[in-house]
């Protein structure tokens, strides 16, 4: 199995998820070759320019989970072509070396929540047939992923899935992401805390479930399109607030004065049932104890 983004949030926690259960895991990152922190071995490759036919061809791999990609960048021209290029291209090139390869590989490509369009008023959740219409350019480099895998999959017949994880958290989330970035304020000591968009609801699902529906999907001959990976319940950042307040054991005074988002989604929760009825998986960690490993620094 080669997991691509082996450095990252979601491509970590399934190298640990492929170690606790016994098998290998060679995971494709950027920085350097040498042993991976999360477990398995290490192999430098830029997924940019790299040449992805020789390192396919070396490792042989029966299933890659691609998790590879960049959430950030700066709102400029040069900030949007670096997440393009990230998400974008990089996707693009390693499933045209994949389609190259002479044998049949099971590819998983995880793509994001943010690709869909506002959900409607009185809608109750999101499934893989809502709208695609991202609001950032985040969201338009992960769609405009999303579908050159899909394509390229009807068009060549891989064996493909895209799974569309919601909002993930748990242990090890990079601190620019909320609610890891509340807990930093929180640890700060701050006697107050001012929240932006209390109302905003989001569907929280654990990196460790994310992994092990991640696993499910990389079976070869297994289940192929479109998978939302999401637990089905909102939460707003109100109760998410609250929650960490309360396994952290702080106290701030709460108020409504950060700026907000006039860009921002009010409401994104997924519908996980056709993951569930392809696989079995279903979220299994509540968000409290997701975010109660997340502020003690628990890796699992």
């Amino acid at each position: 199995m080669v997991v691509t983004g082996a450095g990252g949030f979601i491509g970590a926690a399934v190298l640990r998820a492929l170690a606790a259960r016994g098998e290998r895991g060679i995971g494709l990152y950027r920085p350097r070759p040498g042993p991976l922190p999360c477990g398995g071995e290490a192999v430098c490759a830029d997924l940019v320019t790299g040449p992805l036919d020789q390192i396919l061809a070396d490792l042989h791999p029966d299933a890659i989970i691609h998790c590879a990609g960049r959430t950030q960048a700066l709102e400029t021209e040069a900030g949007r072509a670096g997440l393009m290029a990230a998400n974008l291209t990089a996707t693009a090139r390693l499933i045209d070396a994949v389609a190259r390869l002479p044998h049949p590989v099971r590819v998983v490509v995880v793509s994001s929540a943010a690709i869909y369009a506002p959900m409607a008023e009185g809608q109750a959740t999101t499934g893989e047939d809502h709208p695609m219409r991202p609001a950032a350019a985040y969201g338009v480099s992960k769609l405009a992923a999303t579908r050159y895998a899909l394509a390229q999959a009807e068009r060549l017949g891989l064996d493909l899935a895209v799974a569309v994880p919601f909002n993930v958290t748990g242990p090890g989330q990079p601190p620019h992401l909320v609610p890891q970035m509340f807990a930093a304020q929180l640890r700060a000591g701050a006697a107050a805390f001012a929240l932006s968009n209390p109302d905003a609801v989001r569907d929280w699902v654990d990196v460790r479930d994310v992994a092990a529906a991640l696993l499910a999907l990389s079976q070869p001959g297994g289940p192929r399109g479109l998978f939302n990976v999401a637990s089905g319940v909102g939460h707003s950042l109100q109760e998410v607030l609250t929650a960490l307040c309360r396994v952290g054991g702080w106290h701030p005074a709460i108020c409504e004065g950060a700026p907000h988002n006039p860009a921002g989604v009010s409401r994104s929760i997924g519908n996980p049932a056709r993951l569930t009825a392809a696989t079995g998986w279903a979220a299994q960690i509540p968000l409290e104890d997701s975010l109660r490993d997340m502020i003690r620094g628990v890796a699992l």
